[in-house]
């Protein structure tokens, strides 16, 4: 029986009692914040989050509430809730009652369509693209989006974090694609759930991304896997082209092809592919490099103070104010060219680096630069103008070009010419002598190579004059540059944004932590690097972080409840903190101890819109080198080092007068008697005063003599046999 009532039309179901649009579509059309009853059939768990999209012979609608999680594909549902907007999407939340009716139900057949047909007709139903090919390589990584093609049509795929699709190889042959329609921001996107709704039209498909194995100066092995067995080859050459031919090896489900007599810092670039019967499986196109016979030197600079009593044997060096001057020297090296990448230029009251760079020119050096068109850059209206130079488009269609990068010589005969120089650091007055920021160094002609491959593709030429037709940056970028180098034995990996995927391999990297985690960056916004540093915690290993300020952090909130407060600080000293790095395992040579840093923010807008660059350095001397940049920031910002703070408080305390001058009382409660100990603990993690303390059962108050120590801030820590409590304090 049907019945209209003030316009709205409602079903009423025998079987259920329950009111209810007459269709889905008939709920999309309700007004925003009206009280809607929908009913369908459930389209996705929780590969999707929290989301569920649900459908019914007319269409599809997403439904958002916790109270959903328990749903899977197939489950017959009645759900009552209010008609929102999120973000151009709509949804029903929050969800007041649901039902599931039946579970086990078949899914819609999806409709069949063209990437120019998602649209809002589609969103929330299940959908086919036939023909389709991914524009990336590489592996798909959370909270990221990848662009598709069909029949020339471009899409959009979106791959949350913790989807069961991380990891996994994006196909570079044809697919069929499936996934539930949605809406982000105006633009339509697939959502496949799972691997399943990616169906190769192939056979036999690559399983494992090709990765590079004993590299030398004159060669290495590629390797890559298949579902099926199949004959291997590569398809290579020091060009896109792969004007070299043809090498093969052995047939199988795990292959390797060997690139000898090559010469020292060469970058191949390659097609793997693999064959069975009729079908091929191929990679896309990928770039490798041999080891250089360049020193491997690699030089980290701090302008701000460090603690080198924490030092394993290299201490780390601070520049104070000097960075800028110690830029200049590079510059005066350089003997061929000089290609720049800079996001903020501004020589004023600093030493001026357009000089050195006229300077340069004048003595015949061939200098290339872009910069960001969003910014001022006043010491670019310095510099010759016989030097070439760029700015970022400044389009919607583009973000900024947030990199600080400096290539040196990367093609002289000379392999130790060669210079990379990158880091946190912009080239203005505060960046160098009041923000917190670091610089690296390398003297490698490998990666100052593939930096100069990534320059060229924003240059749009290989040559003096940039050719703004060919010219890319941000989302129009490829994954053109080789992401592994040794250097000076030790491990090193590169990563631009947005073509990349940079978070993901942070994130990678983030997991690896078995001892440690420092974690030191200006922003992070993303909820999945907030809840992977708290799950670090969580299972155990000491996890320290410092960010600029709460303000700019939108997942503080994540942090604040996942990590105790001595282990999460916020930087409140002059300026801003800038650096953006990470130390893994900083004193645990028998981990993986490395530093990623660059000009990555832990955003999503570094990750899939600007143009920013991160490497990753394997080396513990380098890791302890980070280390002591990070202990003086973090301590001198209310973090405390080195103490067994995962303990949780499982006694109530309170410390008067705090801050305290020359004593302070602790007032505890016990449930037993017992013998308890007071130990202060100094920022670095250093017990300075340890004393006994009456454990009598019931309240107990301690007075504590402070005259001895220093002005400052510490961690007072009460234990005893089954119970610990952590309280910080001020001496003033």
């Amino acid at each position: 029986m049907k019945k209209v009532v003030l316009g709205i039309v409602t079903i009423i179901s025998f079987q259920t009692n329950i009111f209810a649009q007459a269709d889905i579509v008939a709920a999309r059309l309700m007004p925003l914040n009206s009280t809607v009853t929908i009913r369908g059939i459930v389209m996705n768990g929780a590969e999707l989050g929290t989301i569920r999209y649900v459908q019914d012979s007319s269409g599809g609608i997403a439904l958002y509430d916790a109270a959903l999680s328990t749903l899977q594909r197939g489950d017959s549902i009645v759900a009552t809730g209010t008609l929102t907007d999120y973000q151009t999407l709509l949804e029903v939340q929050p969800i007041t009652t649901h039902t599931v009716i039946t579970t086990g139900n078949t899914m819609p057949t999806p409709q069949l369509v063209t990437p120019s047909q998602l649209n809002e007709s589609l969103e929330g139903q299940l959908a086919r693209i036939n023909n389709v090919t991914f524009q990336n390589t590489g592996t798909f990584a959370g909270n990221s989006s990848y662009n598709f093609t069909s029949n020339s049509q471009s899409g959009v795929v979106y791959v949350r974090t913790g989807s069961p699709l991380v990891g996994q190889v994006i196909p570079t042959g044809f697919v069929t694609l499936y996934g539930i329609v949605s809406e982000h921001l105006s633009v339509y996107q697939m959502l496949p759930r799972d691997a399943a709704d990616i169906v190769s039209n192939s056979s036999i498909t690559i399983t494992t991304f090709p990765t590079q194995s004993n590299t030398t100066t004159t060669g290495f092995n590629i390797n890559w896997n298949t579902n099926i067995t199949g004959s291997t080859y590569i398809r290579y050459g020091r060009t896109p082209a792969l004007e070299l031919g043809i090498l093969n090896g052995a047939s199988g489900t795990s292959h390797t092809v060997t690139i000898s007599g090559a010469n020292s810092a060469d970058i191949f670039f390659l097609k793997v592919y693999s064959v069975n019967g009729v079908d091929t499986a191929f990679s896309a196109l990928r770039s490798f490099a041999t080891i250089s016979g360049s020193t491997g030197s690699i030089k980290v600079y701090f302008d701000k103070s460090v603690d080198t009593t924490v030092s394993t044997g290299v201490n780390a060096i601070m520049l104070f104010h000097t960075i800028d001057d110690t830029l200049i020297e590079y510059i005066n090296r350089a003997k061929y060219t000089i290609d720049i990448a800079i996001y903020s230029f501004d020589n004023s009251n600093i030493s001026n680096i357009s000089t050195a760079l006229n300077n340069a020119y004048t003595r015949g050096v061939k200098i290339r630069l872009i910069s960001d068109g969003g910014n001022a850059n006043a010491a670019l209206a310095q510099l010759n103008p016989s030097i070439p130079k760029i700015a970022s488009p400044t389009t919607s269609a583009y973000t900024i070009m947030h990199n600080k990068f400096l290539i040196i010589d990367a093609k002289s005969t000379n392999p130790n010419d060669a210079i990379l120089w990158t880091g946190s650091t912009n080239w203005t007055d505060n960046q160098i002598g009041t923000d917190a920021n670091n610089v690296i160094i390398f003297q490698d002609q490998s990666i100052a190579k593939g930096y100069r491959i990534e320059f060229e593709e924003m240059w749009g030429d290989t040559g003096m004059t940039a050719n703004l037709s060919q010219s890319k940056f941000g989302q129009f970028k490829t994954d053109n540059t080789p992401h592994e180098y040794t250097i000076g034995g030790k491990r090193v990996e590169n990563y631009f944004s947005p073509s990349d995927g940079t978070g993901a391999r942070i994130l990678e990297k983030l997991n690896t932590a078995n001892s440690q985690l420092c974690v030191e960056t200006m922003q992070i916004t993303r909820t999945d690097f907030a809840y992977g540093i708290t799950n670090i915690f969580g299972a155990g290993i000491p996890t320290y972080v410092l960010v600029d300020d709460t303000t700019t952090t939108s997942v503080w909130s994540i942090l604040r409840s996942g990590l105790p407060s001595t282990n999460l600080a916020y930087y409140h000293a002059s300026g801003i903190m800038h650096n953006k790095y990470m130390i893994v395992d900083a004193n645990n040579t028998n981990s993986d101890p490395l530093v990623e840093t660059g000009s990555h923010n832990w955003t999503t807008a570094a990750d899939t819109k600007n143009d920013e660059n991160i490497v990753i350095v394997h080396d513990a001397t380098i890791a302890n080198i980070y280390y002591q940049e990070f202990v003086p920031r973090f301590t001198q910002n209310g973090g405390i080092l080195g103490i067994s703070e995962i303990e949780k408080n499982n006694i109530s305390i309170s410390v008067f007068p705090n801050p305290a001058h020359d004593n302070c009382f602790l007032k505890y409660e016990l449930k037993s008697s017992e013998n308890m100990q007071v130990s202060i603990i100094d920022l670095t993690g250093r017990i300075v005063k340890q004393m006994s303390a009456s454990g009598n059962s019931g309240e107990n108050t301690f007075e504590l003599n402070t005259t001895d120590l220093p002005q400052g801030i510490y961690l007072l820590k009460l234990s005893g046999k089954d119970c610990n409590a952590f309280y910080k304090i001020v001496r003033e």
